[in-house]
């Protein structure tokens, strides 16, 4: 059943409720043409290809419109599809001492799972790595907190890997602990990791660096790095640790948005 536009908004309302009053961000793609797609945050996304190049939505990320009045995009590596965001506070969550509580997720079909990034703001290029939401080389949804001045890391992989062509929502919470981090992944609201985390090196905090936000890859639009392969929609970040009641709830309203519930 197709919702109309006023259910529409107010399901998306009602996730960004949800997602909370600190550094909440949502891009519900609405568009369908065009080289803007535009976010419920402090920032909008541009439809990006080979070598940054603004490229519309219609002519390669093959939007599809779902029953919730919310589209998918479709992302490729060949053609280096992607879309670049800005570097902004609100989606950085430490500064070099300590870290802060946040969240990321989609809805994703991917065509592969090999090392492919959902979301991110990490350009490993330039020294500014952050946090990247991805999926690793064994397939496994995965979170990387980044610490850019000591080269550290602490990533948290889920128990079992992804399927090609099979349809989830992904989440990611990280409660800012930096001494001893808690970092829940989720598929479709089950819990799939035991919270911990593997660090590499002596992992102090995130910094606020220049990195940009990315949806689709790592890095900065001109080089994208780690590229999906599939389909996206409703990307977030928000900061604060979503509880596992919360991400249950976000899983009900993307099922009716995109008309999968």
């Amino acid at each position: 059943m197709n919702l109309g536009s006023f259910q529409t908004f107010k399901a998306l309302s009602t996730a960004m409720g949800i997602l909370g009053t600190t550094k909440p961000s949502l891009w519900p793609f609405l568009e369908k043409t065009g080289v803007l797609v535009s976010g419920l945050s402090v920032g909008d996304l541009i439809p990006s290809e080979t070598a940054g190049a603004a490229e519309a939505l219609e002519d390669d990320f093959a939007p599809f419109a779902h029953a919730g009045g919310v589209h998918s995009y479709h992302f490729h590596p060949t053609g280096d599809h992607h879309l670049a965001g800005i570097d902004h506070t609100n989606y950085s969550f430490g500064d070099g001492t300590v870290d802060s509580p946040f969240s990321v997720g989609a809805w994703i079909i991917p065509n592969a799972i090999v090392t492919n990034v959902i979301v991110a703001k990490y350009d490993s290029a330039g020294n500014l790595e952050e946090w990247r939401f991805f999926i690793d080389s064994a397939g496994k949804l995965s979170l990387e907190l980044h610490d850019a001045s000591a080269s550290a890391t602490e990533i948290a992989v889920s128990s079992a890997a992804l399927a090609i062509g099979r349809q989830h929502f992904v989440v990611a919470t990280y409660d800012g602990g930096e001494t001893a981090p808690v970092v829940n992944l989720y598929v479709d609201g089950v819990l799939v990791n035991d919270g911990s985390t593997a660090e590499t090196g002596a992992y102090v905090a995130m910094e606020n660096t220049a990195a940009p936000l990315t949806v689709g890859c790592s890095g900065v639009t001109a080089t994208p790095v780690a590229e999906f392969h599939g389909r996206i929609a409703l990307p977030f970040v928000a900061g604060k640790a979503l509880s596992a009641a919360e991400v249950l709830q976000l899983d009900e309203i993307y099922g009716v948005l995109l008309g999968v519930r």
